[in-house]
């Protein structure tokens, strides 16, 4: 509905900037043929011009996303209460009910007077000249034709009768009913707009000066034909779909039945309209946000974003007594990035997106967070936590044995550096990761692979070995488009045309779908599946509208036109609506937990339960969780980006469960659907530690 009102909206005020053109500036201006071409295109440009949304790009720096190539889907606006949708809703359903009343009216008008016209036609005294069909009738005292009908008055004489016909002919011959089907039609759908009213008056009264222009031409007695438009002048109104003989009598009518010459450049007053129309599309265009871009595998996603990411960040980090601090995790909010502190204490970060805290976090020190300093070496100084109590001490285990750090293999060789290391050393040279599980390390890596081996590829080396390499897509020109547009304009084609399942609907299923689908280099779709938890018939649904999609265009970049792999997104909601709307990663003003950034690792650092089972288990690592901050500010779609154990996941995602209501994020002032990414780190120290 408010689409629609919105459109509405827009079309009339693309027919009131036609309508005062005219009136400013052409309205007494002699090119009556050029003049009809521009109300009738005026009309059909009001019409149609409103579904035209021109968009402009807007690159922004956004937060780490760790998903498939393109995590930026269409869905829902998360479901309010009744009360809060009837309230928001009132005013747009009772505008929409006045002009259903009003489009209602005037419809019965005009089918009134076509019936009357009608009847007119089959009890008149008919005659055939030529093309037109004439009708004599003591109805209507004013002479006007109706699509190849004539009506005039028998009282008429012969001679002024003629002159008439003569300008009615005008009329039929130029098919100006054509013109007034397309302006009752306007002025039916925008009866509400003053313009149109206007406007439709406009249409006609050149329709008169055309057939007055040609009729004196044609005559043999010009001031007869002038005594017989005045002998018309004081006479009923008739209906708006006919072209009256008298219509618009006005002193300027004879002014411009006068031969005068005008310089043929006055005609360049209808290139007015091309600031109009620029104007109007500019003011409705909408931006379109460039993200920054991720590289992934079904396995694990390293992202790189140091291309579009703003800030540099390092500094050291010291214990309570002044020493370096090896070890400390530094996690950035809201993005998946994290470095651990070297031998002296020192870390770094090559690039961070603005507004970031970071955390810092060690067992048995007070969990810290700080604001990020770009300009100078940050100084960190660590404090112990006087609530922490060594699991160790209390159970003693001496079973239990410092586990190795985790391993990294690059291009098949063993090094010394950690995964961050690596990843900063090899920035944009970096190709594919690979995280093996146990087993897989065990058996490959014997026990130095104990602890977790992740293998890293360059893109040379993974393209030699036969591996496909993601794509870093960083302009619009590197994308596939869709009917022209930008690929996210297709997640709305999708939306629009999928129907809730009976079946679902009949079981009560409802909640978030998602589905992947791959455009190949050819423009097909292929390699639909649902992701995550979807139900198979949520997911089917979504699907079945995909397979229709028609063929895609290529990247302009030739470079990337390679399998490009994207998602849909929406959200069901009983009894049979499919909501669509564009989730953001990067907006105007990002949602924000209640006391910020670090009330919110402050929460989770304070909620989380170390499993036991995953304690007895040696299981540890860290969890990285995608949800979507609605535009409520509810905490919805949680899923599990980079999962460790079952056990840690499921954990993960209960204590994100349970975050209270955020403030959302908002774009043009008003409250949308953003992206989100958070870390939650497990590690064991004696077997019992949980680190966030």
């Amino acid at each position: 509905m408010e689409s629609i009102a919105f459109y509405l909206l827009k079309s009339a005020l693309w027919l009131a900037g036609f309508t005062l053109i005219y009136l400013l500036f052409l309205r007494k201006e002699r090119f009556f043929r050029l003049k009809r071409a521009y109300l009738v295109a005026g009309v059909v440009m009001s019409l149609f011009l409103p579904l035209v949304t021109i968009h402009y790009n807007v690159e922004l720096p956004a937060p780490v996303v760790p998903d498939a190539q393109a995590a930026t889907m269409a869905q829902a606006i998360n479901p309010q209460t009744a009360a809060e949708q009837h309230e928001q809703k009132s005013p747009l359903t009772m505008f929409f009910l006045i002009y259903a009343v009003g489009l209602v009216f005037f419809l019965f008008r005009t089918l009134l007077h076509l019936f009357s016209l009608y009847r007119t036609m089959r009890t008149g005294s008919v005659s055939r000249t030529g093309d037109a069909v004439m009708v004599k009738t003591e109805k209507y005292t004013s002479a006007f034709s109706f699509f190849n009908y004539v009506f005039i008055n028998p009282s008429v004489s012969e001679k002024e009768a003629r002159e008439i016909l003569n300008h009615e002919m005008v009329h039929l011959k130029q098919k100006h009913w054509f013109d007034l089907l397309l302006v009752e039609m306007m002025s039916l759908i925008q009866w509400m707009n003053p313009f149109a009213w206007i406007y439709s008056a406009l249409v006609r009264q050149n329709h008169e000066n055309l057939a007055d222009e040609e009729a004196l031409q044609s005559t043999s007695d010009p001031a007869g034909y002038r005594a017989a438009l005045l002998n018309q002048v004081f006479n009923a109104r008739l209906i708006s779909l006919s072209n009256s003989f008298n219509f618009s009598f006005y002193t300027n009518r004879f002014d411009m039945m006068k031969k005068k010459t005008y310089s043929p450049y006055r005609k360049l007053k209808l290139l007015l309209v091309l600031p109009l129309m620029a104007g109007m599309l500019l003011a409705f265009a909408s931006p379109r946000f460039v993200y920054a871009e991720t590289v992934s595998t079904s396995e694990l996603t390293i992202s790189q974003p140091a291309s579009l990411i703003q800030n540099s960040v390092r500094g050291v980090v010291f214990r309570e007594d002044g020493t370096p601090f090896p070890g400390v995790t530094v996690n950035v909010s809201g993005t998946s990035l994290s470095v651990i502190t070297d031998g002296s204490g020192h870390f770094e970060f090559k690039g961070i997106p603005e507004n970031v805290v970071l955390v810092f976090t060690y067992k048995g020190y007070k969990y810290l967070p700080l604001n990020p300093v770009t300009k100078k070496e940050m100084i960190v100084r660590m404090e112990p936590d006087p609530n922490w109590v060594d699991p160790a001490v209390i159970k003693p285990d001496t079973s239990v044995k410092q586990k190795p750090r985790q391993m990294v293999v690059v291009d098949g060789v063993i090094t010394d550096l950690t995964l961050s290391e690596v990843i900063a050393k090899m920035e944009n040279d970096l190709g594919i990761a690979k995280s093996l599980t146990f087993n897989e390390a065990r058996e490959k890596y014997g026990e130095k692979g104990a602890a977790g081996v992740i293998e890293i590829y360059s893109r040379e080396k993974a393209k030699e070995l036969g591996m496909t390499v993601p794509l870093r897509r960083r302009s619009q020109g590197d994308f596939p488009t869709f009917r022209g547009n930008f690929y996210t304009t297709f997640n709305d084609w999708v939306i629009s045309r999928t129907k809730y399942p009976p079946e679902a609907a009949a079981a009560g299923i409802e909640g978030w779908a998602h589905v992947s689908f791959t455009v190949e280099p050819d423009g097909t779709i292929s390699n639909i599946k649902p992701k995550g938890t979807t139900n198979p018939l949520l997911a089917n649904a979504l699907a079945e509208v995909i397979k229709t999609s028609p063929p895609w265009e290529p990247p302009k970049n030739p470079g990337m036109n390679e399998p490009f792999t994207s998602e849909i997104t929406a959200n069901f909601s009983l009894p049979d609506k499919v909501g669509g709307g564009e989730v953001f990663v990067v907006v105007e003003k990002m949602p924000v937990y209640p006391g910020g950034d670090e009330a919110l690792f402050k929460f989770i650092y304070e909620n989380v339960r170390y499993p036991a089972e995953a304690k007895e288990q040696g299981i540890q690592g860290k969890v990285i969780l995608r949800f979507m901050v609605a535009s409520d500010g509810a905490v919805e779609d949680i899923s599990v980006v980079k999962g460790v154990h079952p056990l840690l996941d499921a954990e993960a995602v209960r204590v994100m469960s349970i975050l209270p209501h955020w403030t959302p994020g908002t774009q043009g002032g008003k409250p949308v659907n953003v992206w989100y990414s958070v870390p939650v780190s497990f590690s064991l120290s004696s077997g019992e530690e949980t680190q966030k």
